[in-house]
């Protein structure tokens, strides 16, 4: 892995940043993770060292942030070098107490969890963030890498891959899997290489989503997913059973195999689930089985709907794993059709040849939508400014107070207001006349829940959009 950016890594370090009361090292000061976690109190931090640690670890209401050294130093390389092993003794992270979303888990590899329910992750009646962890390699029945009941967690940045849900006669979600009333946002993912199934049939090689949730996917790599059975397989890539809101993500060489019910990329039953601005391409079988509203999305064999296209969507080098589009721009030999072919109420005019390449409207698939982040575990390259630029947020995730930087090359009107998940404004912290160079803006949200907002800049007709967590 590679040394990321220091944006990126800013939006790690500051996890530890509103952590007053104390930093507990491991091994320093305590032999185990548990340890480290059961001594602490609510805002402590929990930094461990690099090393493999054969544990099985429940954070027992602890609402306190644990991470590896890739949280002081956002160096990558110490999430592979620190790991949580669960040796096939259990779950090999547990939230089951009522940990609130202040509670993180940064910078690891899990791995080798065996568990029924969630082997990997197991979040339940709890809503922490996940971040920038290696989950591989665990096996369950239902969330072989994550399992989310009734949460409103946060799982960005990670590498879900190589897990798997089996309980004999069947699997369901292999990668991640919710169920009970959650509202999880699942957002910047590589969920990669993960499989679900049994004897009779699999659900959600990827992801399975069941009817009670209500996630949020956004920006994920969802690949080389599968799922089988001799009765079926419903959703090598994704699996929904719910009302799924489904925005740029590549769903792409995912399989399904069986005798019924067999979509190798999207499977949606019952409720009606909404795909917008995806690539849905290259998967076995069906590309997409269900009750699908799909609008602006890329999708092999086409689909009904509203800006959809059927075609070639010029990837960079899909065999080496780069599913960037594309562009001339940015020395590429042609531009891909999913260039500024997304939904026309999202603006994208930066030119970000590792993200959003439009320079009109949102491009198809998870680098399109604007310079939003990064996917799964990498850097977040070069950026070509086109008029504005808008950087993270510092403090990000934050408690109550952050700082926002834009910079403009021309001397404009300038509106800069912060917004929540519903799209209502929440508040206005610039609407004045300013002049060209770099500018910055303090955001205050004592007032405010926790969650996630979004803080867009329109200098002239140039626009820009950002998201921000907020932590208490």
């Amino acid at each position: 892995m590679k040394r990321i950016s220091a944006i990126s890594a800013a939006a790690i370090i500051c996890l530890c940043a509103f952590c007053w009361a104390t930093v507990i090292n491991i091994p320093g000061d305590y032999l185990t993770i548990q340890q480290g976690i059961d001594a602490g109190s609510d805002g402590d931090t929990v930094l461990v060292q690099p090393g493999t640690y054969v544990e099985n670890i429940n954070f027992n209401g602890h609402n306190i942030v644990l991470g590896s050294l890739y949280l002081t130093t956002g160096d990558t390389s110490y999430i592979e070098q620190t790991v949580i092993d669960g040796d096939s003794a259990g779950t090999v992270v547990t939230f089951e107490s009522g940990e609130n979303n202040s509670t993180a888990l940064a910078g690891f590899t899990i791995q080798n969890g065996s568990e029924v329910y969630g082997a990997g992750v197991k979040i339940i009646n709890a809503n922490p963030v996940i971040t920038h962890n290696l989950i591989r390699n665990n096996l369950g029945g239902y969330g072989g890498g994550i399992y989310c009941e009734n949460t409103y967690v946060f799982i960005g940045s990670n590498v879900i891959e190589g897990n798997g849900a089996y309980t004999g006669d069947d699997g369901y979600g292999g990668g991640v899997f919710c169920t009970g009333n959650s509202a999880p946002i699942i957002a910047n993912n590589r969920i990669k290489d993960n499989s679900a199934g049994g004897t009779w049939y699999g659900e959600g090689g990827g992801i399975s989503i069941q009817s009670q949730s209500a996630p949020i996917l956004t920006n994920n790599l969802i690949i080389e997913n599968g799922c089988s059975g001799i009765y079926g397989g419903a959703g090598g890539g994704i699996c929904s059973f719910s009302e799924s809101i489904i925005i740029n993500n590549m769903v792409i060489n995912n399989y399904a195999s069986g005798t019924m019910e067999v979509a190798g990329g999207v499977y949606c039953g019952n409720n009606t689930t909404l795909l917008v601005n995806n690539i849905i391409r290259e998967n076995s079988l069906e590309e997409i089985i269900g009750t699908a509203n799909a609008l602006y999305c890329n999708i092999e064999g086409g689909w009904p709907g509203s800006g959809n296209i059927d075609t070639n969507p010029l990837f960079r080098n899909p065999a080496s794993g780069d599913f960037h589009l594309m562009s001339i721009a940015c020395g590429d030999s042609a531009n891909s059709p999913c260039i500024d072919a997304g939904d026309p109420m999202i603006s994208d005019i930066v030119l970000d040849c590792d993200w959003g390449l439009g320079t009109i409207i949102s491009d198809m698939g998870a680098y399109g939508g604007g310079d939003s982040g990064t996917v799964g575990i990498i850097d977040n390259g070069s950026f070509l400014p086109k008029e504005i630029t808008l950087l993270q947020n510092y403090p990000n995730p934050f408690n109550s107070g952050t700082t926002i930087r834009f910079s403009i090359v021309k001397s404009t009107e300038v509106r800069l207001a912060v917004y929540d998940m519903l799209g209502r404004k929440v508040r206005t912290l610039i609407d004045k006349y300013k002049q060209a160079g770099v500018h910055t803006a303090n955001f205050d949200a004592t007032d405010l829940s926790s969650g996630v907002y979004f803080y867009r800049l329109q200098a002239g007709e140039a626009v820009a959009t950002r998201p921000m967590v907020l932590l208490r």
